[in-house]
């Protein structure tokens, strides 16, 4: 999980982590990302989040609503500020362990620092996860391990 704010910003982030995760987790949902910024002169708390089969707009304005009274009760946050929730969206890029498990036997885009048989990214199904990175199966090419060290970024591909 990341958080997008001002480094003096960090201690408050860890606190509203503490008070929202609960929330979030009683609504099977995951925290991917928390950006606490100014934005067009007023602060937002934008909160990325997702479940295993995708976050629906109904779950969005649901855990809005939850987590803003979690946040009033704590009294934490002491100027006035805007909550969004938001879907990480279908660019989500891969973050943790935990992404890459979700993934597993998906189309995903895998972008690499250097070449792996020729090439720096590939389209490929998903097969494994370990320790030490991921296995792809590349059409034409067979299954070809990639070690987490060589990718630069990695994210679901939208399959037609």
């Amino acid at each position: 999980m990341g958080a997008v704010c001002p480094l003096f910003l960090l201690p408050m982030i860890d606190k509203i982590k503490t008070i929202i995760e609960p929330v979030i987790q009683e609504e099977k949902a995951e925290l991917v990302e928390i950006i606490f910024r100014k934005e067009g002169g007023r602060q937002v708390l934008k909160l990325l989040v997702d479940k295993d089969k995708g976050i629906q707009m109904a779950d969005c304005v649901r855990l809005n609503e939850k987590i803003g009274q979690a946040l009033d009760l704590a009294d934490i946050i002491q100027e006035s500020y805007v909550i969004e929730v938001d879907s990480p969206g279908i660019d989500r890029l891969f973050k943790t362990t935990r992404d890459y498990e979700r993934a597993l036997g998906r189309l995903v885009r895998v972008t690499l620092t250097e070449r792996i048989l020729d090439k720096k990214e590939y389209i490929a199904r998903l097969e494994e996860v370990s320790d030490a990175g991921v296995k792809i199966a590349v059409k034409k090419r067979g299954i070809i391990d990639i070690p987490f060290e060589k990718i630069a970024r990695v994210r679901e591909e939208v399959e037609f």
